[in-house]
């Protein structure tokens, strides 16, 4: 059976059983802050399973992408495991229990896909004895097949009865295929757990969510029961399919033939099967983590899918690849995976473009690290160390993606000894920074105000498009992350209210401000955000008492409002226009809509011309001038993508969509507020374009008033400078190009007198130099020179001997410049400027280095340069002695 047949057969199997369908949710999780990538299916469905917040069903079937990388170093070595997989998944939030769930499952393997009764087995929790005899009562396994596991593995979370953590939990069962006793270990006694073999598939595990773990291991029976089951949908295809691996079925394979035309070489030929798998199954992580929205960097997700290119790029590297190629197979990924996810077809040149120039600048970066590797290889035999530093091979792996194991073989063919646990230490701390600046909590279940609001309410309703003003209830107060009662007079205060018209931030565009009136108290607010359902007024009370239960009027600040409704049309127009001047490829990335401002992140990979610039700055005033309507109106995603829509890159969407048009040229699914004709966003004018990552450029523009603001700013600027330089606006330009000529001219004289003295002082001070050995010493200071005087007159004193060292310092600017300097005999024999330099910067509380001939260095303090000065000789003197 083909995969994308058996996807669709689960879901119709229980639609057909009154399960509602729900679309794959982004590897960005949209419904859990929680975590850093959806990792299963249950993700979106946390409230649900706790009877949370708006609950519109109660049983739910999907096939959710998600990225783990937890068993990384298992990829590509077992038939099993994956970074990026799709997990099917049926579930109940307090309507069917362990009965249905099991025999619902067990019918679908049987009657759906034909699976050979006799090649099933089952496990349960020891201690779940309804379970147990479910299976062997009412669906008729026999106990030779029925295993019972501790809470290590027949439990959820893992081990939470003995180790936590608290909250909801429960037992679960698994069903495993067996593949026979030619894929296993030969071992009499080979089960499911066993850990020689791969003989046994678990092809699904239903959770059976019934306790609440208490403090001190205590379960407590939930009223609120649910099952949670996940089905991994590159397992179950193997089985279907009759191979013994995941990566030989249809949805691997022709992305491992085409990866075998990229390298030249053939995976059987190869010798390692493992690279092949590895690459495709990490590329095909990178492409949906793309085209969800998340670019390479270092740190969070980005920092993850930049380690995911990294390590399928040192594969190829390893099988005698190294130039960019991985991008290539881009367009049989979105191939084999457009019917379920259409948009990476649409996206496949976008998505290419990034990859490639991310293989392109590691690979530049790995070669340095390999330059890196040798020079820290060469200071450690001359220093007569014979450890290599973990906190150099952590760099060389987190800078320039160099691999440990290179590092390790490096070390034990140059004779060094590796710490590979000092390593590791740095690497955990590496990931806990990148957990720390995600923001993320690792919670199973979060247990905040939000969470806690939820239990009682479904959420604020958002009355924003019809206006600035309504009434509406105080659902919650927060201070301090704490629900309390009231707030008075000069409190910080988070509300939420049953209804507003305020709009919370999201989709780019900024939160609204305004004023929350009652009968005694009011409350200026500073910014609206939201947090699921709900929406945040941050706010300061400015008079009287708010109290939980008050009723209120909130009014928005309708001035600034109007000024974030026109940078949110115009970019809008703005997009329209990118994709006519650049290209197609030039899709959002990100924006910012402001009162006063806009900022508009798009896909492209060389900078705008200035022709380019003007001209996009063109049509988006004509389309303004134009005066077109501006609608929105709701529908289906499916009705929606008919009209053309343009979904965003790697933003999330409900169900439901919002569907706003500007004329008859953009479509875009957004939520935001804007203006009603294009002809009132006024003016616009392009202020900024550059680049804000790899492969993404950014264009600021100001609208309306800001706009005409902004250019009678310029205008007074240039009426002084016409009035400073006495001359006409019209003559202004050639007047500054005529005195930059001047002062060229008087540059080329300076430095031409600066070079006559240069001579003459590298005279005297090669002959007030010390010599040591049959070496001179320079370690002067030179009064007045910057750090180009320093490095020349550095170049006339080393030529004018065979051996020399040369120091010289300055202070430049009230600060110190240092530059160290030797001839290629002292390299030879093991100095190094770079140490030097470094020396002296410390004393006058600075930094530096450089290369091992010339190196420059800075620092504060200048009253200590002659102490500096004398560190130097001291250090040059020892070195030359032999010390």
């Amino acid at each position: 059976m083909k995969t994308n047949d058996l996807r669709e057969r689960f879901l119709t199997f229980f639609k057909n059983k009154d399960h509602k369908v729900i679309p794959s949710d982004s590897l960005i999780p949209t419904y859990d802050a929680t975590l850093l990538f959806t990792g299963s299916g249950m993700n979106r469905f946390k409230d649900q399973l706790l009877g949370r917040g708006k609950v519109a069903y109660t049983r739910a079937v999907s096939s959710q992408k998600c990225l783990r990388t937890g068993d990384i170093d298992n990829v590509g070595k077992t038939a099993s495991h994956h970074t990026f997989f799709e997990m099917l998944g049926n579930f109940s939030f307090g309507d069917y229990f362990k009965e249905k769930a099991i025999e619902w499952a067990w019918e679908f393997l049987l009657e759906e896909l034909k699976l050979p009764e006799d090649r099933l087995c089952v496990s349960v929790y020891r201690d779940d004895e309804e379970a147990y005899g479910i299976w062997e009562k009412k669906v008729g396994v026999p106990r030779a097949k029925i295993f019972r596991y501790g809470e290590d593995s027949n439990f959820w979370p893992a081990s939470a009865p003995s180790q936590g953590p608290n909250g909801p939990c429960g037992p679960c069962s698994e069903i495993f295929y067996d593949q026979g006793e030619a894929a296993g270990c030969g071992r009499a006694d080979c089960n499911p757990e066993c850990k020689h073999c791969e003989r046994f598939v678990e092809i699904w595990n239903l959770v059976f969510v019934q306790y609440n773990r208490g403090d001190g291991g205590v379960l407590e029976p939930l009223d609120h029961k649910g099952i949670d089951t996940g089905m991994g949908l590159e397992r179950v295809a193997r089985v279907t399919q009759g191979v013994l691996n995941n990566f030989e079925t249809d949805i691997f394979v022709p992305i491992i033939k085409e990866l075998e035309e990229v390298l030249g070489v053939k995976c059987a030929d190869n010798g390692d099967v493992t690279l092949f798998r590895r690459i495709t199954d990490h590329m095909r992580a990178v492409v949906f983590s793309i085209s969800d929205g998340v670019l390479p960097s270092n740190e969070g997700r980005g920092y993850v899918e930049r380690r995911l290119i990294r390590r399928a790029v040192r594969d190829a590297m390893r099988m005698g690849h190294e130039e960019a190629s991985l991008y290539k197979l881009v367009p049989v990924i979105a191939e084999v995976m457009e019917k379920p996810y259409p948009e990476i077809k649409e996206r496949r040149e976008n998505i290419a473009r990034i990859i490639k120039n991310e293989e392109e600048r590691f690979l530049q970066t790995y070669r340095q690290g390999m330059r890196r590797l040798e020079e820290i290889g060469a200071s450690l035999r001359k220093k007569g160390e014979k450890a290599f530093p973990p906190e150099e091979a952590f760099r060389l792996y987190d800078t320039y993606g160099f691999p440990i194991e290179g590092t390790a073989a490096f070390c034990a063919e140059e004779g060094f000894s590796f710490d590979e646990s000092g390593f590791e230490k740095y690497m955990g701390e590496r990931a806990r920074l990148s957990r720390v600046g995600s923001n993320l909590s690792g919670d199973v279940f979060d247990t905040g105000p939000i969470a806690r609001l939820k239990e009682s309410y479904e959420g604020t309703e958002f009355l924003g498009y019809e206006g600035g003003k309504a009434e509406a209830g105080v659902v919650a107060v927060i201070a301090d992350d704490e629900l309390v009662e009231t707030a008075g007079k000069g409190e910080s205060v988070v509300l939420v209210l049953d209804r507003t018209p305020f709009y919370g931030e999201s989709g780019g565009q900024v939160g609204d401000t305004g004023l929350l009136k009652g009968k005694d108290f009011s409350l200026e607010v500073t910014d609206t955000r939201k947090a699921d359902d709900f929406v945040l007024h941050h706010s300061r009370v400015i008079k009287g008492t708010v109290s939980v239960g008050d009723k209120l009027v909130c009014e928005v600040d309708l001035k600034r409002r109007a000024g974030i409704s026109r940078s949110h049309t115009a970019t809008h127009i703005l997009h329209h226009v990118l994709r006519q001047v650049v290209g197609k490829h030039a899709e959002q990335a990100g924006s910012l809509v402001a009162s006063d401002r806009l900022r508009f992140d798009f896909n492209h990979f060389e900078s705008l011309s200035k022709d380019e610039v003007s001209r996009i700055e063109d049509l988006v005033n004509e389309k303004i001038m134009e005066d077109s309507p501006v609608g929105a109106e709701e529908m289906s995603q499916e009705e929606a993508k008919k009209r053309g829509a343009i979904a965003l890159f790697g933003e999330k969407y409900g169900e439901k969509v919002r569907l706003v048009s500007v004329g008859d040229y953009s479509r875009e699914l957004c939520g935001g507020i804007h203006l009603r004709r294009t002809g009132e966003t006024g003016l616009f004018k392009i202020v900024g374009e550059g680049s804000v990552a790899a492969g993404i450029r950014r264009i600021e523009a100001l609208t309306g008033p800001a706009a005409i603001v902004s250019l009678r700013e310029k205008e007074r600027t240039v009426e002084r400078l016409s009035g400073m330089l006495k001359v006409r606006e019209s003559g202004l330009a050639d007047r500054v190009e005529g005195l930059l000529g001047e002062i060229k001219g008087l540059e080329k004289e300076v430095r031409r007198a600066k070079e006559g003295g240069l001579g003459e002082a590298a005279t005297n001070l090669i002959s007030r130099a010390r010599e040591v050995s049959g070496v001179k010493i320079v370690t002067e200071k030179l009064e007045g020179a910057n750090v180009d005087d320093l490095r020349r007159a550095a170049d006339r004193l080393r030529s004018q001997a065979p051996s020399i060292a040369i120091v010289l310092a300055s202070a430049d600017g009230g600060s110190v410049k240092l530059i160290t300097s030797l001839s290629k005999d002292l390299v030879q024999r093991g100095l190094h400027a770079g140490d030097i330099v470094k020396g002296a910067a410390e004393v006058v509380g600075g930094g530096g280095g450089g290369r091992a001939d010339m190196a420059q260095a800075g620092g504060k303090d200048v009253e200590k340069i002659d102490e500096a000065l004398d560190y130097s000789y001291k250090l040059i003197e020892e070195k030359v002695l032999g010390k």
